[in-house]
């Protein structure tokens, strides 16, 4: 700490000191892991095959790209799903290497390349399961001859080297530090049959009312109707001609839900992740809301709302429990400024009292309502005062 209070920033040397990083916190033990094994390859092996390139899954740095970039004298592919991790690499790609890093925020990984190599970064947490077999089968069907996936990954990996024998004749397991293992696949066979991660779900709403959804590997809730999202949906006061906001919709359920309850001008599907914003506006498609639906990818950043503000009658969110709370924070806060006055803020939290608090700061009184054990939590944006 410095003698304000502030952290220090901290400075890591890696390969040797080949490379040097400096970060707020570190960088992820995963990160550093592969970055180590990669540095460790012989020349030869790191060469890329005519066209090919790298392809980083799971980085939100954009650290190990840049060195991989480096090592191999390719070009690399930073992919990730979130927009806002998406946003957070720019800042950290070195000038000399923005002519050879592309960054994509994509609902799948690119067709029109060729991986030589692919870097997976599968921190806990971060990936399901069906979500990492998924994307082991898009990177697959784009491998270049010879082509290598290197992935770390914390905890016990026995399930993934099960799936990377169904693609590799060649797969090894290194564990470099305690819940720490490095997986390398190497020699390409036939791939076994390809498999639709994409599922259909039918949506039942009191006195009868259903319609149809799908959903994609990465989305929350997908294969199943969320509670959380039915118990707000069948709590909001909906009336004809309501222009409504969902934040964080994922698949759109919420937003959805809402339409098939009443005549709405306007419904807005707002998520950061790129597979929510396929399926919503899929969704949107499959159950005629094109009409009146605008689908955005967006971490809630004020820019992308400027055109927004007081101009919805209803906000509705199902925010995530992670990151100590800020997301929730901004979601409070941008129901706030996109709500035009007497417009209605509603949320579905298991976890109410700091919510509750949060709201109260913007609109006031806030009401309590339980459905399908979760609490749901109204309020109404006050009136301007006269100054």
């Amino acid at each position: 700490m410095s003698a304000r209070g502030v952290p220090r920033p901290v400075r890591q040397k890696l390969l040797g000191g080949k490379f040097q990083v400096i970060s707020r916190s570190g960088l992820n033990n995963c990160e550093t892991a592969l970055i180590e094994a990669l540095g460790n390859f012989p020349a030869s092996d790191l060469e890329q095959p005519e066209g090919s390139q790298v392809l980083t899954l799971g980085n939100r740095t954009g650290v190990l790209g840049q060195v991989a970039s480096d090592l191999c004298q390719c070009d690399a592919v930073l992919h990730s799903f979130d927009i806002h991790h998406y946003r957070g690499m720019e800042e950290n790609i070195v000038a000399g290497f923005r002519n050879r890093i592309q960054r994509r925020c994509s609902a799948d990984l690119p067709e029109d390349q060729s991986w030589g190599w692919v870097l997976f970064q599968l921190n806990r947490g971060n990936f399901s399961t069906e979500l990492v077999y998924d994307l082991l089968q898009q990177a697959f069907e784009s491998m270049a001859p010879h082509g290598k996936i290197l992935i770390a990954i914390e905890g016990t990996p026995l399930w993934l080297v099960k799936r990377l024998k169904d693609y590799f004749k060649n797969v090894q397991i290194e564990s470099p530090g305690r819940d720490l293992s490095i997986l390398l696949a190497t020699q390409p066979k036939s791939p076994p049959k390809k498999k639709n991660f994409r599922a259909e779900v039918d949506v039942t709403l009191p006195d009868g009312v259903s319609f149809p959804m799908v959903t994609y590997p990465g989305i929350f809730a997908h294969r199943r109707t969320d509670a959380g999202g039915l118990a707000l949906a069948e709590s909001t006061d909906v009336m004809d001609g309501d222009r409504v906001f969902d934040m964080g919709c994922g698949a759109g359920l919420i937003g959805l839900a809402i339409a098939q309850l009443g005549a709405l001008e306007q419904l807005t599907l707002v998520d950061s992740h790129a597979r929510a914003i396929k399926a919503a506006t899929e969704n949107v498609e499959l159950n005629g809301r094109s009409s009146i639906a605008t689908v955005i990818q967006s971490d809630g950043s004020e820019a992308d709302f400027q055109d927004h503000l007081q101009k919805y009658s209803l906000f509705v969110g199902n925010p995530p429990y992670y990151s100590q709370n800020q997301v929730t924070q901004r979601f409070v806060e941008l129901s706030s400024e996109v709500l035009m006055p007497g417009g209605r803020a509603l949320f579905v939290t298991k976890n109410p009292e700091w919510l509750a608090k949060e709201m109260a700061k913007y609109f006031g009184e806030v009401q309590f309502f339980s459905r399908r054990n979760y609490t749901i939590l109204r309020a109404v944006k006050p009136e301007p005062t006269d100054a």
